[in-house]
């Protein structure tokens, strides 16, 4: 995987999960006469509708994995989280603690639109619990069998669903014309799909790495830098010469191809590229993975957004952003707990009787459904 993408397993903000869209979902709001910019392929693909598989006992599903403020986390919820999604046959580590962050999210979301008293009336929890029954008997399936397979009760489903109705609630309260209006001027680029193209340098620092060794590293780039523009040596000799990242092909010069703002790339890196010209190189930029020289190479212009014609779309942008910053701002006084991966948690699928597994077969959460057969 390169090391600018941010592991994507699943929706890592409680919005992906915990909140009805705003409206049809879209990739990128469009301006008139163009199609929306494509996102980049997640790590994990959307499960089909599930089957039952073999479960974990009652005792398994009510341990406690993680406490958001005393409100518990269970392996059960977890379980029903990776449901809906297909599990990679490794980095099970990584898919645990992004698994029960997004979780975290949901509490602290949750808790938060508690505290701002937004009434939900019955009838509307009502009517979007029927909406669900009538979704799963069109798969195939029932209110009461997924009641069963999730071990949640019908309370917790319709608590998850008002928690949902007052989140759309409290962003349409914050999302006024004038305030969707700054927030679309403001970010032209993300709403309008531009991308650029770009490469970089990187060098690696991991969590073992000293303050004294990152100043190091950090000089090194700084060096390089300055041998660039001096022209002793071109950015693709030293990207090829220096670089740390694995995804750097021989002779790839460090070049990452096209991205826009909402293509996975990690945030410090996109937000820094984004603010460059053609031809204009960056000073050291800091990352999860290390620090960067950036070369931005082109630049591919998409029309201004109409905001009349996409307004539910940045609505549904701001929306996001804005449960990101609310996280930001929960996460600062939450007490929360979380405990290690339990040991048991993931089991590999099983081999099919007429044929050996494929290389790179998917493992599942156990207890979690299996994968449908193809119907006939």
């Amino acid at each position: 995987m390169r090391a600018i993408v941010r592991p994507v397993w699943f929706a890592t903000t409680a919005m992906g999960v915990l909140a009805m869209t705003l409206t049809t979902h879209a990739q990128a709001p469009a301006a008139k006469g163009t199609t929306p910019a494509t996102s980049p392929p997640a790590a994990i693909e959307t499960a089909p509708a599930p089957t039952p598989a073999t479960r974990v006992s009652p005792a398994k599903l009510t341990e406690v994995i993680a406490t958001v403020n005393g409100e518990n986390i269970t392996r059960g919820d977890l379980l029903d989280f990776l449901s809906r999604y297909e599990i990679p046959p490794e980095n099970e580590e990584q898919i645990y603690s992004d698994a029960v962050e997004t979780l975290v999210n949901m509490k602290l979301v949750g808790q938060f639109l508690t505290r701002q008293n937004i009434k939900v009336s019955e009838d509307r929890v009502t009517e979007a619990v029927n909406q669900l029954e009538k979704q799963l008997k069109a798969d195939g399936s029932s209110l009461a069998q997924a009641l069963v397979e999730s071990n949640k009760s019908m309370k917790e489903v319709r608590d998850e669903y008002a928690n949902r109705l007052r989140w759309i609630d409290y962003v349409k309260l914050r999302g006024t014309d004038a305030e969707l209006k700054k927030y679309a001027e403001g970010h032209k680029d993300l709403l309008s799909g531009t991308q650029i193209r770009a490469s970089h340098i990187l060098k690696r620092v991991e969590p073992t790495t000293t303050a004294a060794e990152k100043e190091q590293i950090k000089q090194k780039l700084i060096s390089l830098k300055k041998d660039i523009e001096s022209k002793k040596t071109t950015f693709a000799e030293a990207a090829n010469k220096n670089s740390e990242d694995p995804a750097n092909s021989e002779n790839g010069g460090g070049d990452i191809g096209f991205f826009g703002l909402n293509s996975g790339i990690v945030e410090e890196f996109s937000q820094a590229a984004f603010a460059l010209k053609p031809g204009q190189l960056s000073d050291p930029v800091e990352t999860p993975y290390g620090f960067h020289l950036i070369l931005v190479t082109d630049r591919q212009e998409k029309p201004k957004v109409d905001y009349e014609q996409n307004k539910p779309l940045i609505l549904n942008v701001y929306a996001s952003e804005l449960q990101k910053d609310l996280l930001v701002s929960q996460r600062k006084t939450a007490k929360i707990d979380i405990k290690p991966m339990p040991k048991d948690l993931f089991i590999k699928a099983p081999a099919p009787t007429t044929a050996p597994v494929p290389a790179g077969a998917t493992k599942k959460a156990a207890g979690a459904p299996a994968t449908p057969k193809t119907a006939k």
